[in-house]
C-alpha cells in the first residue's frame, strides 16, 4: 500500500488529475512538471501519486520491446557468475556489479547497458547475490520413531577450568583473531550433545581434552546410549548423523558403529542444515544450562556433568518452573520431548540395549602394549616413524602416579598419535590421545622441560567484560561501583554472593527434584549383529565332559610331579559326574596337589567307590 499523502496535497493531486483528464496533446506534460517543481519532487514520483492515489491512467501503450534488453544474454551471465563467485560466507559480495562488467569487456563481451540495467537484470533472472542466497530449497524430513535418527555434534564449550576453579571464555579475549589466548588453556572442555529427531530428546555430556578425540567420543556413546537414572531416552539408534570431524570418522568408531549395526552417515560439506536439530541442541544447552553457571559455579568437570545430569532430565520432561522446554512440530502442538519418546514402545524392535562397555572396547582396540611411566612420560616406537618417540602425560599426572603401567596402542590417525589408557580407582579408565614431543634443544632436551632456576607462571585470566553501574550492583550489593566491579570480575568472584544471607543464589542445584509422571518401559532387545554374536560366542566358558577333564587334570598333576590314579578318577567322577566347566581346572588341579590334598577324598568315600569294607 502507497503511503498516505498529506490532506493538502491529495487535495492539489485530484485537482492535477481532473485538469489531466481535459487536457489536450502535448499539454499534460507541462502540467505535471509544473506540479512536481512546485512540491520538489520529480514526474516520476507525480504520476506515481497519480496512480497510486488518483487512479489516474496515462492511457499510453506498452513498448513493443518491453521487457527485452539488448545485452546479450551470456554477457549478463558471466557478470552474473563473476560476482557470485566473489560471495563470502556472510552472503556478502566482495566484488562490484561494475567490476564485474569491466572484466567482461576486457574479455570481448559487449557491455552495452549501465550498471544499473544489469543489477535491475540480474534481479529480474534471480541472478543477484540475494536470490541465490535464497536458492536452496530444503527439504523437510521425518523419522520414524524415538531411536530412529541421532544426531551428534561435539563443540568448544566456553567453561573451562584452572586450579580447581571455573573460568569462563569471554568473546573478547577468546575468538579467531586471538589463538594465541585459546592456546594458554591447554585442558579444553568440549561439549557433547546428542538429539533424537523424532521426540527431540536431548544429552549433552562434558569432556575435558585439548581437543576433539576418538576417547571422548567413545566415552559419550557409551554414556549417551546407555540407561541412565536421570534420564528415560537410551538405546541404538538405526541411523546416526553427524560432521565429517576426525574423531567421528575414525577407524575404531566406525568399527563399533558398524557392530552395533548402526547405519552412519556425514552429511556433506556446507549442508550443516541436516543436522539442524543438534544444532539448535547445543543453543539451547548453552542458553538454558551453562547461563546458570556463572551464576553458581562448579569446580570440576564431574560437578558439572552431575548438575548437566538434572537439567537434561528436568528440561526433557518439561519440568523447570517457568521454562517450557516442549517442543512443537508441523502441527503446531507443544509436546513434552520425554512423552514424545516414549511413544517407543509402540514400535517393537526399536529399543535396542547398548552392550556392556567391555564389548564396545573391544571393536575400538588393535594390538595393544603397555608402557611404565617414567617422571610423567612414556617411550614407544610408534610404527609409522619406526624409532623411538618421548610422549608426555603430565596434563592427566592426577590420574597416575610414576612407576604405573598404561596400556598404549598406536593410531594411524595424525603425527605418530598415541592411545593411552589409564586406570583410575572407582571411575572407568581414563583413554587420553597424545602427540610425541617434537621441539628439542641442541643437548637433545624437550623445551617442555622446567629450566632450572625459572619458574612457570600461569598467565593472569583477565578482568570480565565490563557492565553497567546497576548490573554490577545487583550482582556484587548495593554501593557497588563499576571498578570495584571490574577488581571482583577478574578475581572470578561469584556474583549474588550477597543474596540470601551470604549464600548466594541457587541456579541449579535444585534440578532433578521435580515429580515426574510415571511411565512404563518396554522391554527392551538385546544388540543382535554377526560380529556380537561371535563375540559372545567365543567368550563363553565351554562345558568339558568327565573323560575331557581327565585327560587335561592328569597332564596337569604329572607336569607337577603328582600321580594320577584309578581312586583320583572315582572321585571326580563322583564330585562331578555331569562334566566340568572347563574355568575350574585350575581351581581342581590346585586342590589335587596342594597340602591338604588327602582331606578332598577321605577314606569312606574311596571305599565306597571301590566297593569295599
Amino acid at each position: 500500500m502507497a503511503p498516505a499523502l498529506p490532506k493538502d496535497v491529495m487535495q492539489e493531486l485530484f485537482g492535477l488529475a481532473e485538469r489531466l483528464a481535459t487536457a489536450g496533446h502535448g499539454a499534460k506534460g507541462p502540467l505535471v512538471k509544473a506540479f512536481a517543481e512546485a512540491k520538489g519532487v520529480s514526474t516520476h514520483r507525480v504520476y506515481a501519486w497519480l496512480r497510486d492515489h488518483a487512479g489516474f491512467e496515462s492511457g499510453r501503450k506498452l513498448r513493443s520491446d518491453c521487457g527485452t534488453t539488448r545485452l546479450a544474454t551470456e554477457t549478463l551471465q558471466f557478470i552474473a557468475a563473476s560476482v557470485h563467485q566473489s560471495v563470502r560466507n556472510n552472503g556478502i559480495s566482495t566484488k562490484p556489479i561494475c567490476v564485474a562488467m569491466n572484466i567482461a569487456d576486457q574479455n570481448g563481451l559487449e557491455v552495452n547497458v549501465s550498471a544499473r540495467r544489469v543489477s535491475e537484470l540480474m534481479r529480474r533472472h534471480r541472478l543477484d547475490v540475494k536470490s541465490q542466497a535464497r536458492a536452496r530449497n530444503h527439504q523437510r524430513m521425518r523419522s520414524l520413531h524415538p531411536n530412529h535418527v541421532h544426531q551428534i555434534d561435539p563443540s568448544l564449550c566456553l567453561v573451562y577450568y584452572l586450579n580447581g576453579r571455573q573460568y569462563v571464555m569471554r568473546e573478547e579475549e577468546f575468538n579467531k583473531n586471538k589463538p594465541v589466548a585459546l592456546e594458554k588453556v591447554k585442558l579444553k572442555v568440549w561439549r557433547y550433545v546428542r538429539y533424537d529427531h523424532a521426540s527431540r530428546t536431548l544429552d549433552v555430556r562434558y569432556f575435558e581434552a585439548a581437543g576433539e578425540n576418538q576417547a571422548s567420543l567413545f566415552a559419550f556413546l557409551l554414556h549417551t546410549w546407555s540407561q541412565h537414572p536421570k534420564r528415560i531416552s537410551h538405546g541404538v539408534p538405526k541411523m546416526l548423523l553427524w560432521d565429517k570431524g576426525s574423531a567421528n570418522t575414525s577407524a575404531g568408531i566406525c568399527r563399533l558403529l558398524d557392530a552395533l549395526g548402526v547405519q552412519h552417515e556425514t552429511h556433506a560439506t556446507h549442508h550443516a542444515w541436516v543436522k539442524g536439530g543438534v544444532e539448535n541442541g547445543n543453543w539451547i544447552v548453552e542458553r538454558h544450562f551453562e547461563s546458570r553457571l556463572r551464576d553458581e559455579p562448579v569446580d570440576s568437570v564431574e560437578a558439572l556433568n552431575a548438575s548437566a545430569e538434572n537439567w537434561v532430565r528436568d528440561y526433557n520432561a518439561n519440568a523447570i518452573k517457568h521454562v517450557d522446554s516442549r517442543t512443537r512440530g508441523d502441527d503446531g502442538q507443544p509436546h513434552v520431548r520425554d512423552d514424545l519418546w516414549n511413544l517407543i514402545a509402540h514400535h517393537p524392535g526399536a529399543l535396542v540395549l547398548m552392550p556392556e562397555r567391555e564389548v564396545c572396547a573391544y571393536f575400538m582396540r588393535g594390538k595393544e602394549d603397555t608402557r611404565v611411566i617414567r617422571d610423567g612420560h612414556i617411550t614407544f616406537v610408534h610404527p609409522k616413524s619406526g624409532k623411538s618417540e618421548l610422549y608426555n602425560l603430565q596434563p592427566w599426572a592426577k590420574d597416575f602416579a610414576n612407576g604405573e603401567k598404561v596400556r598404549v596402542s598406536p593410531m594411524l590417525l595424525g603425527e605418530c598419535l598415541l592411545r593411552v589408557e589409564i586406570d583410575r580407582f572407582g571411575q572407568d579408565p581414563l583413554m587420553v590421545e597424545v602427540e610425541p614431543e617434537r621441539e628439542f634443544d641442541a643437548f637433545g632436551r624437550t623445551l617442555s622441560a622446567t629450566i632450572i632456576g625459572e619458574e612457570r607462571r600461569i598467565a593472569p585470566h583477565t578482568a570480565a567484560q565490563q557492565a553497567a553501574k546497576l548490573l554490577a550492583q545487583a550482582a556484587y550489593g548495593e554501593g557497588t561501583s563499576l571498578e570495584d566491579a571490574e577488581k571482583l570480575k577478574a578475581k572470578n568472584t561469584r556474583p549474588f554472593q550477597h543474596l540470601n544471607d551470604g549464600k548466594g543464589v541457587v541456579a541449579h542445584t535444585h534440578l532433578g527434584q521435580a515429580e515426574l509422571p510415571s511411565r512404563l518401559l518396554p522391554a527392551g532387545q538385546d544388540a543382535k549383529t554377526a560380529e556380537l554374536e561371535l563375540l559372545r560366542a567365543e567368550r563363553a566358558v565351554r562345558q568339558l565332559t568327565l573323560v575331557e577333564a581327565s585327560k587335561l587334570l592328569k597332564q596337569r598333576l604329572e607336569a607337577q610331579g603328582s600321580t594320577w590314579s584309578a581312586e583320583t578318577y572315582r572321585w571326580l567322577a563322583q564330585r562331578h559326574p555331569d562334566g566340568i566347566p572347563e574355568d575350574q581346572l585350575d581351581a581342581l588341579a590346585a586342590e589335587l596337589t596342594g597340602p591338604r590334598a588327602g582331606q578332598h577324598r577321605p577314606l569312606q568315600l574311596l571305599r565306597a567307590a571301590a566297593g569295599g569294607e
